[in-house]
């Protein structure tokens, strides 16, 4: 069965401005490629030592690490996420290192990399790095891996949770996942309730779950409204019953704001007036289009008015995770002795998943949606109301 672990810090914010994340900081500043020299892949983060081939000792005596996803560093979203997680970790004495990723062929060879610049814990960023993380974690049973946006799959052959053929998470890996449905149901909710339209759109990178959780959660939070105060405020780019939608696909679905651009143009032609890009520096281009347009978006992992602040005028809010909180404390407790064998699931009832702050909007959003939206909030903490139950 899945276990969840509450880590201790999870009440902190995950709010952040990403200062100089375009730079990488610290010794490297550009993404290596698997031909890289093993110097280049596994780079320090700023205040480590200067020598990018052995590191020096923090006062905690525990190397922590980071293999960021493709999209890479400056995406706004969960890799400068991670990031942050990484940068406080450093701030409290670990030796820190990460690696960037060009393409998926990188994925297992940074790990080696980190892996030989002595990482003591190592953290990969992505579902798309599942079987490099994998193999890894069953190669070195001595370090720590964990893995955002992924659980240890416990199904055992028969694919099914909760039957007698179940496996064990390993003793070395913590997944780190996060309903971000339960987040993104708030801001559908919100989006219903103040779109002049009646019309919301939706698209993902690609269609894997760390993705088409934000948009389920986006469909449930419209249903939900269209339930409870009688409207008929429509999604367009998913449906969640059959779980088909719009995917910009290709070789580059992480990192192409031109084409969000094209998407949000696609959807605003059809009369959208707020869009929930899911897709990374892509839907950067899509919030940019819609404020062009003096229209709105919702963010996606980070608070966005902060992170994307040229845009800030254009969002909502954002479906949060907190993905740098999350980080730390790993690192934090398997410094402490304990490597793993638990999967932890960020929710909104621990704070491991939120809607950002209105900002700019706060005055313009009615205060009887703006309490509608925090009784939702509770009803989806204490169970009375699941997402589940507004996918059909």
């Amino acid at each position: 069965m899945r276990s969840s672990m509450r880590l201790l810090s999870l009440g902190a914010t995950a709010a952040f401005i990403f200062a100089a994340c375009s730079s990488g900081g610290g010794a490297a500043t550009s993404a290596p490629s698997a031909a890289a020299s093993e110097s280049a892949a596994a780079s320090e983060s700023a205040a480590a030592s200067p020598s990018s081939s052995g590191g020096s000792t923090g006062s905690k005596n525990w190397i922590a690490c980071v293999a960021f996803d493709t999209g890479g560093l400056g995406d706004k979203g969960f890799n400068d996420l991670a990031k942050k997680g990484l940068e406080d970790a450093q701030a409290q004495g670990f030796t820190t290192f990460f690696a960037e990723a060009q393409g998926a062929t990188d994925y297992a060879a940074n790990i080696q990399r980190l892996i030989d610049q002595g990482c003591q814990s190592i953290v990969t960023v992505g579902f798309n790095q599942s079987q490099a993380t994998i193999d890894a974690t069953k190669a070195n049973p001595d370090i720590a891996f964990s893995q955002v946006d992924t659980t240890w799959d416990t199904s055992g052959p028969d694919k099914k949770i909760g039957t007698s053929d179940d496996t064990q998470i390993p003793v070395n890996f913590t997944g780190l996942s996060y309903q971000i449905d339960q987040a993104a149901m708030l801001a559908g909710y919100l989006a219903a309730g103040f779109s002049k339209s009646g019309k919301i759109g939706t698209y993902g990178g690609q269609q894997f779950p760390g993705v088409t959780l934000f948009m389920d959660g986006l469909s449930a939070g419209i249903k939900y409204h269209n339930q409870e105060k009688g409207t008929d405020v429509k999604l367009f780019g998913w449906d969640a019953a059959s779980q088909k939608g719009t995917f910009v696909g290709g070789d580059n679905p992480w990192g192409d704001p031109a084409k969000g651009e094209q998407l949000a143009k696609t959807l605003v032609d059809q009369g959208v007036d707020i869009v929930h890009p899911v897709a990374g520096a892509t839907g950067n281009g899509s919030i940019k289009y819609m404020l062009s347009k003096n229209l709105w978006a919702i963010g996606v992992d980070t608070d966005q008015a902060i992170s994307l602040s040229e845009y800030a005028k254009a969002i909502l809010t954002s479906a949060q995770k907190a993905i740098d909180v999350s980080v730390l404390d790993t690192f934090n407790k398997n410094q402490a002795g304990d490597l793993g064998g638990e999967n932890y699931v960020g929710t909104l009832e621990n704070k491991g998943v939120l809607i950002s702050p209105y900002h700019d909007f706060d005055s313009l959003i009615p205060a009887d949606l703006k309490s509608e939206i925090d009784t939702l909030s509770g009803k989806i903490s204490d169970g009375s109301v699941k997402v589940a139950d507004y996918l059909k």
